[in-house]
């Protein structure tokens, strides 16, 4: 055989997970349970149906912070104390938060699983929110932001979420602003825990070396008893999204050593009949082999590499294509990605694109699910987005049956026309050339950059 002919992919394979069971405990939390004996390995991730999207513009990075304390110390167990419980257990214990939810997880071997689900029990319900852990814990999350600012493909992506979103919920960095998190307190943090972890606005995923009954009776056993301080509160309604305006942002940042170069809009929400037709635009787009990186690595020379990214959420989420380049060539990056993104319609995917971007996908989605917390993970998403569950087991053949007409077609709807621009870089190497051929551009000094305006600061 020819060492230079590339093996053909073979035919498109599936992967049947296990079938969730759903019950709903007298309290109202929803648990989704599974069972897959493989292994003896048991996972649970409780998902709070609230997270930084339900923030004010000035407390941004609230969530996140709750989620970082929850493992930080109970009631009953210090930081300490709750991290070597863990540890005994051999068992992982973690939280976090996004924009639509909060989530807490844990998982262990199937004897040491009913202890360490206690522990994730008792940082659901009992966390202490100890003055001084709050007070670690947030001065860590500012010095944290000093090191993502300081990063210009990082940076880029915040400042591409306040464009696309400007004041609507998404808009503000899920890790907040110094100006944010300096001001929040224990109060504040433990008033965000009362109000949205609740049983009646959660969803409990277990699954894994049980049976699913047994996996009902453990959470009926540790969680029944909760129950939520109040009536659920009525949440604000989202604030509109802005339509999809083309713009160029430049961010001046003279020290960054290459330009961010991100270009993007507003496009679907998770649970958008067209988001397999996304997934896979996607997909032609980004990889070592996607249309970005060879236009933009491959053929020019331009980047070390380029892609792109959906971020599918309860609201419309937002389409990105990124890459870093020498600040000299922004030009002809700007251009290039325009180009190539632009392609999606003008140039449909021919069926040997889609057969080996279509493996990528269903590839990385069955990486995905080959562990117990993969499974649960997938199911999760699955609920808090009220898809279907039952599409977990079409994944493969829902991306198989997208075809090139389906892709050009929601591209040309959904990724293409009035997408934004944001550069972060030197711009006296490229800012004046991006302004003659670019009209709508602003440019904002990082000095003056101020992530926590809808408008970034620029007036």
């Amino acid at each position: 055989m020819n060492a230079s002919v590339v093996p053909a992919p073979g035919p498109p394979r599936d992967a049947t997970l296990p079938a969730p069971v759903e019950r709903v405990l007298d309290n109202g939390l929803r648990v989704v349970a599974f069972s897959q004996r493989n292994l003896p390995l048991i996972a649970a991730q409780l998902v709070v149906r609230c997270g930084a999207a339900a923030e004010r513009e000035d407390e941004a990075g609230l969530s996140a912070l709750v989620a970082a304390l929850l493992t930080q110390g109970t009631t009953a167990r210090g930081a300490v104390e709750l991290a070597a419980a863990a540890d005994a257990l051999g068992a992982r214990l973690d939280a976090a938060s996004g924009y639509d939810a909060s989530l807490a997880s844990v998982s262990a071997t199937t004897p040491a699983f009913p202890a360490a689900f206690a522990l994730l029990e008792d940082i659901v319900r009992r966390p202490a929110f100890a003055p001084e852990e709050v007070e670690r814990v947030r001065t860590k999350s500012i010095s944290d932001l000093s090191l993502t600012y300081a990063n210009p493909s990082a940076l880029a992506r915040l400042v591409a979420q306040r464009v696309a979103y400007e004041g609507a919920p998404y808009g503000h960095p899920l890790a907040g602003t110094v100006a944010t998190l300096s001001a929040l307190g224990r109060d504040r943090v433990a008033w965000f825990h009362e109000r949205f972890y609740r049983p009646d606005d959660a969803v409990l995923v277990i699954g894994g070396d049980l049976t699913t009954d047994d996996a009902f009776a453990l959470a009926d056993r540790v969680l029944g008893s909760w129950r939520a301080a109040g009536p659920l509160a009525e949440r604000p309604p989202f604030g509109a999204v802005p339509a999809p305006r083309a713009q160029v942002v430049i961010v001046d940042k003279p020290d960054a050593g290459r330009t961010a170069l991100v270009s993007g809009r507003v496009t679907i929400e998770r649970s958008s009949p067209d988001y397999y037709a996304a997934v896979v635009a996607v997909a032609v787009l980004s990889g070592y082999s996607g249309r970005l990186n060879q236009e933009i690595r491959v053929k020019r020379g331009l980047s070390y590499g380029a892609g792109a990214m959906l971020g599918a959420r309860r609201m419309p989420g937002l389409f990105l294509a990124s890459t870093l380049v020498d600040h000299a060539r922004v030009p002809e990056a700007v251009e290039v990605a325009g180009t190539t993104i632009r392609s999606l319609a003008d140039a449909p995917a021919t069926d040997d694109d889609l057969l080996t971007r279509k493996a990528v996908v269903t590839g990385g989605f069955f990486r995905a699910i080959e562990t117990i917390d993969g499974i649960a993970a997938n199911v999760a998403d699955h609920a808090l987005y009220d898809v279907p569950l039952a599409e977990l087991n079409a994944f493969a053949r829902n991306v198989q049956s997208v075809d090139a007409a389906a892709v050009s077609s929601f591209a040309a709807r959904g990724f293409i026309p009035d997408n934004f621009i944001v550069l972060v870089g030197d711009a006296s190497k490229f800012g004046d050339e991006i302004a003659r051929t670019h009209p709508q551009t602003r440019a904002i000094p990082f000095a003056e950059l101020d992530l926590g305006s809808p408008s970034l600061g620029a007036t």
